[in-house]
């Protein structure tokens, strides 16, 4: 890859191409600050509310380019620290955020309640499945210490249908509801502080804006990959149950 953003195509051992997610997300998510539907000033007003000491360790797992550990930082005194295995988002991660691990959460031994937050925003399947990451999180927050998780969740019960346009998605791999979500923060150790939910207007924009991103691309020359995913983003969104189906949600956590 040239850059952050550009397009690749691998090959598996039979020399069929795989789609370099990596490269189709950077390319989609252009001028999107995070990779998730939640509206941007929800982020900003779930950091600004953060209680942290002078010098407080941060910790983000799958912090792609550092957004929101630089506005953490630009809000709060901290010391930052991410986790991202892709090299280009580790790169560019690089330039904000103190310490970066460029490789896989399972592959680092980080210390236990070392931290006194950690953040993980859309991006639990660092740690395997989102219970994983709920228990994860407060394995390596301090007693009394914050996580902010940003999760996906079903609004309604998904259809065979609807699971097939994600790509063969299984109903387990999000919590059943918003409910269920908080559910298992509490068993894991949580307290819930607050919640901020993605709306309807939010969704439409980012999952609009991802497409527009991906023709916009195309429109400078081919791309088999990244084709392939707009054409099932776009059916996905505008299918049956595309538009209520999943939803999204910011928790902020205090550890108890």
């Amino acid at each position: 890859m040239d850059g952050v953003g550009q397009p690749r195509q691998r090959a598996d051992r039979e020399g069929r191409r795989l789609v370099d997610r990596a490269a189709v997300s950077a390319v989609t998510h252009r001028g999107v600050p995070f990779a998730n539907p939640l509206a941007e000033a929800a982020i900003d007003d779930a950091i600004a509310a953060l209680r942290l000491r002078a010098g407080a360790r941060v910790l983000d797992v799958g912090c792609g380019a550092g957004e929101l550990l630089a506005r953490v930082a630009a809000a709060h005194d901290v010391v930052t620290e991410g986790v991202e295995p892709a090299a280009e988002w580790a790169s560019a991660a690089r330039e904000r955020v103190d310490v970066v691990h460029e490789a896989r959460l399972e592959d680092l031994a980080l210390e236990p309640r070392a931290y006194d937050l950690v953040a993980c925003i859309a991006s639990s399947h660092a740690f395997g499945a989102w219970p994983a990451a709920v228990r994860g999180l407060a394995r390596l927050v301090r007693p009394g210490g914050l996580g902010l998780l940003g999760e996906g969740f079903w609004r309604r019960k998904p259809d065979a249908g609807y699971l097939e346009r994600l790509g063969g998605a299984s109903a387990g791999e999000l919590p059943a509801s918003l409910d269920a979500l908080k559910a298992a923060a509490r068993a894991a150790g949580w307290a819930v502080v607050e919640t901020a939910v993605a709306s309807d207007a939010d969704w439409a924009a980012y999952e609009e804006t991802l497409i527009a991103n991906g023709e916009a691309w195309l429109a400078r020359g081919p791309d088999p990959d990244l084709r392939a995913w707009v054409d099932a983003a776009r059916t996905r969104w505008e299918g049956e149950g595309g538009q209520d189906t999943m939803g999204f949600a910011l928790l902020t956590l205090r550890r108890v």
